[in-house]
This record gives C-alpha cells, structure tokens and sequence, in this order.
C-alpha cells in the first residue's frame, strides 16, 4: 500500500513537471513576448499622444476659422452699411444738381440763345 501510494507519488510529481516544462513557455520566449509587449505599450503611448496633438491642433484651427467667420461677418456688415451711406450720398448729390439745375437753367438758356445770336 505504502509502495502503491509512493509509486502514485511519483508518477502524479512526473506528470506535472512534465507539463510545467512542456507547456511551451520558456524564459527567453517569455521574456520576448514580454519586450514586444513592452514595445506596444510604448507605440500606443506615442499614438496616443500624437492623436492629442492633432485633437488640439484641430481645435486651435476651429477657433480661428470661427474668429475669421466673425471677422467677415463684420466686415460685411460694414460694407452694407457703408454702401447705405454711399447711396444716401448720392441721392443727395442727384437731388441737389436737379435743385441747381431749376435755379440755373434759365441763365444757361439765355447764354445758348445769346451765342445763338451772336453767330
């Protein structure tokens, strides 16, 4: 009984060092599956990174397209306005050369029938 349970012993401590060492897993395996992980990390780190910086820069150029946008805005708005005064301006002049017009026409009409004469 004693001989059946050492034997049992024996066999059930072979059985499981042979698995430990035959699972596949050496040191140098592990250790190299254990770098190119380490080396992943550090890639995804960078991407990571990369992706802020590019997050930023595309909301520092959001910023300024909106800045610029408002600029326009404005400078349309001034434009609308300056052409509104421009037209004010003008219908002035039109509406104060007719006035000139009336007062002076009949001096210019007896100047053109006075050459008229005199020729």
């Amino acid at each position: 009984m004693k001989l059946l349970k050492l034997i049992s012993f024996v066999v059930l401590i072979t059985v499981i060092s042979l698995s430990l060492t035959g699972c596949g897993v050496t040191k140098n395996k592990y250790e190299a599956l254990l770098n190119e992980k380490i080396a992943l990390e550090e890639k995804l780190n960078l991407l990571t990174k990369s992706r802020d910086a590019l997050r930023s820069e595309y909301e520092n150029l959001l910023k300024d397209k909106m800045d610029l946008a408002s600029k326009v805005e404005t400078l349309t708005n001034e434009k609308i306005a300056l052409k509104g005064e421009y037209d004010k301006l003008l219908d002035e002049k039109i509406s104060l050369k007719a006035a000139y017009d009336k007062v002076s026409a009949p001096k210019e009409i007896k100047e053109v029938q006075a050459k008229a004469v005199k020729k």
